[in-house]
């Protein structure tokens, strides 16, 4: 989509979204390399750094570690943040913006189940959804953060 995107001469920005299990995946890195290779200044991968996957510890299953030198020899632009701070994602997403001539990656360091006392941190909510009252324990605690 990406050079779809520069070839066709239009200003849309493609943005995906990675997980850090998923990164250690062979078809990742081949796309990184084409990106930055063809100067794809309008793609922004963003990375869910919240260290664990359907399997466990990424560091335990297959580290990726350091993702952000990885990436940033792949030729992106790499900026880190902490991905449960709505202010640091916009700043980011406004520097990704303005880069131009690569890509960028960003790193959200995140808490997975961010908020939700039974699910932060705990790799078996990994594609897994709440029954009803754990829903409304969630929903109750999400609420609670917001007010506070």
């Amino acid at each position: 989509m990406s050079i779809a995107g520069k070839l066709d001469h239009k200003d849309y920005r493609v943005y995906c979204v990675l997980g850090d299990g998923e990164i250690e995946e062979g078809q990742v890195w081949e796309a990184a390399m084409a990106a930055a290779h063809y100067k794809l200044d309008n793609l922004c991968a963003v990375i869910d750094n919240n260290n664990l996957q359907i399997d466990g510890e990424i560091g335990k299953v297959m580290s990726p570690y350091p993702i952000d030198e990885k990436f940033k020899s792949f030729g992106f632009h790499v900026i880190t943040i902490n991905g449960n701070d709505f202010d640091e994602i916009e700043n980011a997403f406004c520097e990704a913006r303005n880069c131009k001539d690569r890509p960028t990656a960003i790193i959200a360091k995140t808490i997975k189940g961010k908020g939700v006392s039974y699910m932060e941190n705990e790799v078996g909510w990994h594609g897994k959804a709440p029954n009803e009252e754990q829903y409304m324990q969630a929903i109750k605690e999400l609420e609670g953060m917001s007010n506070g």
